[in-house]
């Protein structure tokens, strides 16, 4: 079963990337590559510089798009939320993005947890770098990595 939905995953993306309008200059993708309704594991975080793995966490983080929503597991909380498209360009209102509020062991966890879930706001562009899906925001100061 992990297997089959590893490679339906795999193929969703590899048709996504198939027939996206990617620029050769900055590998920028259109939000209508975003895979709906697929579960993204995120693999690293990157904010303001500093570099956050999900390590110890009883699942892998990650995050499902569907029809302008968002809902996933940061590691030790599920997190949902809305989200606005122009086509271009992916906005999170820092308002609209909710979570469990559990505490969690080891303090790596709830690290990860809080860079991710008190960034994940504002505007984010789709980037295909290296073959990896990356979510950037409009300032550059988070880049979301997925496996």
């Amino acid at each position: 079963m992990k297997k089959t939905f590893q490679l339906a995953l795999a193929a969703v993306l590899f048709a996504g990337c198939a027939s996206s309008k990617i620029s050769t200059k900055e590998n920028n993708m259109s939000v209508e590559n975003l895979p709906q309704n697929t579960i993204l594991k995120i693999e690293k975080i990157v904010v303001n510089g500093k570099t956050f793995s999900p390590k110890n966490t009883e699942e892998d983080p990650n995050i499902s798009f569907d029809n302008n929503k968002f809902y996933g597991y940061s590691g030790c909380n599920r997190f949902f939320g809305a989200y606005q498209s122009d086509g271009k360009v992916l906005t999170v209102e820092g308002d609209r993005v909710a979570s469990t509020q559990m505490y969690c062991h080891p303090q790596d966890v709830m690290d990860f947890e809080n860079s991710f879930l008190s960034n994940f706001k504002g505007k984010f562009k789709i980037s295909n770098e290296n073959g990896k899906f990356i979510l950037i925001n409009d300032n550059g100061a988070m880049k979301i990595f997925f496996k």
